[in-house]
């Protein structure tokens, strides 16, 4: 099983899933994923040949990576108050 990232929705009713051990990119009828899946969910794959053939939503790492995304998004937001007067 591999690990695998939901990029993104594409106009042509495809789904694209990016595979990091094989650094593939593949296009999936979004009918095949599960109902509930949304860009930024990470998947569980099986891959034979050149098709995924079965999707398990690995809801552990979906979770942990949109809170390090959040934390960060935190940490990256202006603070109210500034050290400097204004004019």
């Amino acid at each position: 099983m591999y690990s695998a990232y939901l990029d993104r929705f594409t106009d042509n009713g495809k789904a694209l899933l990016l595979v990091e051990e094989l650094q593939k990119e593949y296009h999936v009828d979004i009918p095949a994923l599960p109902s509930d899946s949304t860009a930024g969910t990470w998947f569980l794959v099986e891959i034979q040949g050149d098709e995924i053939t079965s999707f398990q939503v690995d809801e552990g790492k979906t979770t942990e990576l949109k809170r390090e995304v959040d934390d960060r998004m935190q940490r990256l937001k202006p603070k109210k108050t500034s050290r400097f007067k204004r004019l």
